[in-house]
C-alpha cells in the first residue's frame, strides 16, 4: 500500500469511528417482542427467538434492527437463505449492518464470492469486526484457503487505535487484567482521550475489584459519551459493588430510562432495591427481568429470595423446587426452604430442610436456631432447647433470648 492509499485509508477509519459513535449513540424505544428475541437468542432458544423476532413485525414502521434479529434467529436455525433475504432488508436500511452476517451466511452455503464480498464490505463499514472474529469462526473456513480472501487481508483495515482496542478486549476476556490496564494506560494520555478507552479500562479495573477506580474511568467515559447508557449501567454496577445504593439506583434507572427500556439491566436494579430492603419492588423487577431471561439462574435464586422477604410463599417454593432440579444439593436453598415451610405451620417438613443445612455445617448456628423453634411448634420443648443451646453456644443472641425464655422458666 503507497503512503498516499494509506493515509486515504486511516482517514477513512477515523471518519467511520465518528460515524460509528453518532450511530450507537441513540436510543429507542423497542417492542417487547424484540428485547424477547434477542434474549432467546442470547440463551439458544432458536424456536423463541424467531417466534418473537416474527412478532416484531406486527407494527409498523419496519425497522432494520428487526429483520437483523430475524436473520441471525434463522442463521441459527440453519436456514440460511431466509436469513440471508432477511438480512439484505437489514441492509437496506442501514448499509454494513448486517455485512458480517451475510458474509456468513454466504460462507455456509458455499456461495465463496459473495462470502469474501460481504466480508470486504464489513471491513469498509462503520460495522468492521475485528480480523480474529473472522480467524476463529469455523464458517469461515471454506474461504479461508482462498487466494482471494487471503489477499483481502494484506489490506491493513484496522487503525493502531482499533488493533489496541480488541487487544484489550482480548485481554480482558481472558482475565489478564494488569496488561489490559496497562496497555490502556498508555493509551490514555489526554482529556481528549476516547471514551472507549477510559470503559475498557473500567471494564478491567472492575473485574479485578478496583471498584473506585472502575467508577471513575465509567464517570470519564460518560463526559465524553453522555448518549451511552452503558456508561451509565456501569456506574451503577461500580457504585453497588461500592455499596453506594442511593446513587447506584439512580444511575440504574438513568440507564434503563436512556436505552429505551432494556430488560438487561432489570436484574441490577433488583439487586439495589434488595439492598434497601424494597422487596416487593425487588420482586416485581426481577419478575420482568425473567420475562426475558427465563433461565437465569441468579435470577432465579434471587426470586427465590425476595419472594420470600415480600411473603410471596407460594412463588418462593416454585422458584427453589426449579433450582433444586438443576441443583438438587444446594444448601442455601435447601435452607430457605425450611424457612418457608416454618413460616407457613409446616414444621416438620422445615426440621428435615434444617438438618440438612445442619449436616453440611452451613449457617449453623442459624440452623440450630431454626430447628429450634421447628421443634416447638411441634411440641418438642426439650429438643428445641437444646437446639437453641448449641445455637447460642455459637454465637446466636436470638437463640440465646430463645433459650432463656423457652428454658430458663
Amino acid at each position: 500500500m503507497s503512503y498516499s492509499s494509506g493515509k486515504s485509508a486511516k482517514q477513512h477509519i477515523a471518519i467511520l469511528a465518528i460515524q460509528l459513535i453518532c450511530l450507537l449513540g441513540y436510543s429507542q424505544k423497542m417492542p417487547n417482542a424484540y428485547y424477547k428475541a434477542e434474549a432467546a437468542l442470547e440463551l439458544n432458544d432458536t424456536k423463541n427467538a424467531l417466534s418473537w423476532a416474527d412478532s416484531c413485525f406486527n407494527a409498523k414502521p419496519y425497522r432494520y434492527q428487526y429483520y437483523l434479529v430475524k436473520g441471525k434467529a434463522l442463521l441459527q436455525a440453519n436456514r440460511y437463505n431466509e436469513a440471508i433475504e432477511a438480512f439484505l432488508q437489514a441492509e437496506q436500511q442501514r448499509s454494513g449492518v448486517a455485512s458480517y452476517h451475510l458474509a456468513r451466511a454466504y460462507c455456509l452455503i458455499g456461495d465463496t464470492l459473495k462470502c469474501i464480498e460481504w466480508t470486504r464490505r464489513n471491513l469498509q463499514s462503520v460495522f468492521r469486526e475485528p480480523e480474529s472474529k473472522y480467524q476463529l469462526n469455523s464458517d469461515f473456513k471454506f474461504a479461508q484457503a482462498l487466494k482471494e480472501w487471503q489477499n483481502l487481508w494484506l489490506t491493513d483495515w484496522y487503525s493502531p487505535f482499533e488493533k489496541d482496542i480488541h487487544y484489550a478486549r482480548y485481554l480482558i476476556s481472558n482475565q489478564n487484567y494488569d496488561e489490559a490496564i496497562e496497555l490502556l494506560n498508555k493509551r490514555i494520555k489526554s482529556k481528549k482521550s476516547k471514551a472507549e478507552l477510559f470503559e475498557l479500562r473500567g471494564l478491567a479495573h472492575l473485574e479485578a475489584r478496583n471498584f473506585s477506580l472502575a467508577l471513575k474511568d465509567f464517570e470519564n467515559a460518560y463526559q465524553r459519551n453522555k448518549r451511552n447508557h452503558s456508561y451509565l449501567a456501569w456506574q451503577a454496577k461500580a457504585l453497588y459493588s461500592l455499596n453506594q445504593n442511593g446513587k447506584a439506583l439512580t444511575q440504574i434507572e438513568q440507564a434503563i430510562d436512556k436505552s429505551g427500556g432494556r430488560p438487561d439491566y432489570l436484574l441490577l436494579k433488583a439487586k439495589i432495591l434488595s439492598k434497601f430492603n424494597r422487596w416487593s419492588e425487588a420482586y416485581e423487577t426481577l419478575k420482568e427481568y425473567l420475562k426475558y431471561y427465563p433461565n437465569n439462574t441468579e435470577a432465579i435464586l434471587l426470586r427465590a429470595r425476595y419472594a420470600y422477604e415480600s411473603g410471596f410463599y407460594t412463588d418462593a417454593l416454585l422458584a427453589i423446587a426449579k433450582m433444586l432440579k438443576l441443583a438438587p444439593d444446594n444448601v442455601e436453598l435447601i435452607l430457605l426452604r425450611g424457612k418457608i415451610y416454618l413460616k407457613t405451620d409446616q414444621p416438620r417438613q422445615a426440621i428435615v430442610d434444617f438438618e440438612k443445612a445442619i449436616s453440611q455445617n452451613y449457617n449453623t448456628a442459624e440452623s440450630y436456631l431454626l430447628k429450634g423453634l421447628a421443634l416447638l411448634k411441634e411440641g418438642e420443648r426439650e429438643e428445641a432447647c437444646k437446639c437453641f443451646s448449641i445455637s447460642g453456644s455459637l454465637g446466636n443472641i436470638d437463640a440465646q433470648g430463645a433459650f432463656y425464655n423457652t428454658c430458663k422458666r
